[in-house]
Parts: C-alpha cells; structure tokens; sequence
C-alpha cells in the first residue's frame, strides 16, 4: 500500500511538472515589435545577411479570431505572388534570403508567421496542422485580393506539409512548390519521427485519441527535440540548431500534443491523385527527416503537372543553406506555371 502511495504521489507530480512546463511553454513572452525588429537586425547580421535587413514591409492580418504576422517582399504590383509558410518552430524572417531573392525574380512575396509562431497572435506552439492550413489559405485569399489571380503557395518543412495540403483544398491556385510533403493515407507516417519504432504502434491507435486532443490534455507540450533530431540537421548560417531555437525570442523549444497528433491524421481536402494544382516538389539529398523514397513515393501519386527538383548534397534545410541552388529552378518553374 505504502508503495502504491509512492508511486501515485510520483505519478501526480509528474504531471504537475509536465502541466507546469506546458504552461510556461505555450505563455513564452513575445517581444515587442521593437524588440523584434532589433534582435531580427541582430541575428541577419550574425548570419551575414545583414543587407537585407528591412527589405520587406510588415502588415497585420486580422481574422477575428487570431491575427497573423505578414511580410511582403514586392517585386513590381502587376508581377504575380507567392504565399510562403515556415517550417515546424521558426517563423517567416529565417527565410528572409529566400523570400528576397524569388522576390528579385519578379515575384511578390508574401511570408506569414502562422498562429502560435513569430509574431502572430495565439499560444506559443498550440495549433494543429488544420489549423495551420486555415492560416494559409486565408493568406493566399488576402493576397489574391492584392496581387490579383496569379498567386503560388510554397513552405519548407512543416510548411511545405500545409503548401501541399492548400494545393490540394484551393483551386485558385496557379502552382504550389513544397519542400517536403506527407499524405495521411501513407502506411509509414510514422517515418517522420525520431523514434519511429515507437510511434508504429500508436499510428493505429490515433483516430481514437482524437477527443483527448480537443480537450485540454491536448495542449500539453512536448519538446521539439524528442520528436525531431535536431543534432542530425547541419546548418551553415546555425551551426547548433538546438541551442539557437533555446535562446532566439520567437522560436519554439515545444509544441502540443494535439499539434503532433494532427499531423499524420489530418485529412487533405482531396487525396493526393486528385490534386489538379501544378505542384513541384523539392527534396535534399541528406535530409535526415523525410525519407527519399517516402517523398518520391508521394510525389509519384501526383497526376497534376508535376516537377521534382532534387539537390542531392544539400541537407534538410535547404531553404536557408542552399537558397541560390533553389531560387533559379523554383522561379523558373513558377513563371512558366503562371504563363499557362
């Protein structure tokens, strides 16, 4: 009895230090828009990409229920746009080298900061990949309104999950171009993860735990690094991964578990082999996180105009490391798309 006592007592402070974490996690401090503009001026130098600081102008996008960070790299306003979505933790200004330079080949570039990341409104790192898509799709419909018909939706990592699932839910769309992709009907999702055998078993198991994720035990967190490997994932402009998204202001250290649960179960609005958006898929060579042949794989179910546009020694941040072996193929292709 004694031990039974123990263990429940153990049990309980468990999860209070977990509900603590999550807490503090999801209430991170976001700084000001002062202090924002300084560290991003700080950190682009560091980088050596201090020139293009301020070359984007900032707007707020109001949706009610959440308002979103917006940043538009113009090229000339009767040029066509592209919405781009960041990748799991980070927010839009990481990108800045590859934002500006499509930008420089007479494109409108729209970055946004979805719900709970960067400078958007909402819970540090609570969402779900619907949710995220939401955030998407309604960017595209602002920068329709602004740009005119001619828009492409493009993302790296996660954000290349959420610009695959808007060519699948917006038709309006002229082309779609997404730095990794995952499909919900794949038998292997679970391939995504660090620890892959673990997760097999509960991929089965996740329908079922989906009114748990819509109550509050889905918004406790998780960290990022025990799903992802973060020290596998080399950077030149960050050499250490982890201890930069510790320390940078606006960078997520954790998400929710109902963030993590939506991403292999989220449905598209159609499935893969309906998808009529032309769609070019781009894939590194040593990315550590989505499998080749699962990439290839989903990319092969594609019967829309397609394109794969592969860098064979460029590691899983390719958007960041690798932005001028990417820039010229990817604004290319998006010009002929529009030129249809």
């Amino acid at each position: 009895m004694k031990k039974a006592r123990k263990a429940a007592g153990a049990a309980a402070g468990a999860v209070a230090g977990w509900a603590a974490y999550s807490y503090a996690s999801m209430n991170k401090k976001v700084p000001s828009e002062e202090e924002a503009r300084a560290y991003a001026a700080s950190l682009m130098i560091r980088v050596g990409l201090g020139d293009l600081y301020g070359t984007w102008e900032e707007e707020r996008l109001a949706l009610g229920d959440r308002d979103l960070a917006l940043y538009h790299f113009r090229s000339r306003p009767e040029d066509p746009a592209m919405v781009f979505v960041p990748g799991t933790s980070v927010y839009a200004l990481l990108y800045v080298e590859f934002m500006y330079k499509v930008s420089r080949q007479g494109f409108n570039v729209v970055g946004f900061d979805p719900r709970g990341h960067g400078m958007s409104s909402g819970k540090r790192g609570v969402y779900t990949l619907g949710q995220l898509v939401e955030d998407a799709l309604a960017v595209i419909g602002h920068a329709l309104a602004t740009y005119g018909d001619r828009v492409a939706v493009s993302g790296s990592s996660q954000g290349g999950m959420v610009a695959f699932y808007c060519a699948a839910a917006e038709p309006r769309l002229k082309a779609a171009v997404c730095h990794n992709v995952i499909a919900p009907d794949e038998p292997d999702n679970e391939r995504m993860t660090r620890r892959p055998g673990m997760f097999k078993p509960l991929m089965p198991l996740l329908p079922a735990f989906k009114p748990l994720m819509d109550s509050p035990l889905g918004k406790l967190m998780i960290p990022v690094s025990l799903y992802l490997d973060l020290k596998a994932e080399p950077s030149r402009i960050i050499p250490d991964v982890v201890r930069f998204l510790k320390e940078d202001p606006l960078a997520l250290t954790a998400v929710s578990l109902s963030a993590l649960h939506s991403l292999p179960t989220t449905p598209m609005a159609r499935k893969v082999e309906e998808i009529e958006v032309p769609v070019m898929v781009v894939h590194a060579g040593r990315d550590n996180i989505f499998p080749e042949d699962y990439v290839r794989r989903v990319y092969g179910r594609l019967t829309c105009e397609k394109e794969f546009l592969y860098l064979a020694d460029a590691p899983h941040l390719v958007m960041t490391d690798h932005v001028d072996e990417v820039v010229p193929p990817v604004a290319a292709w998006l010009k002929k798309m529009m030129e249809r």
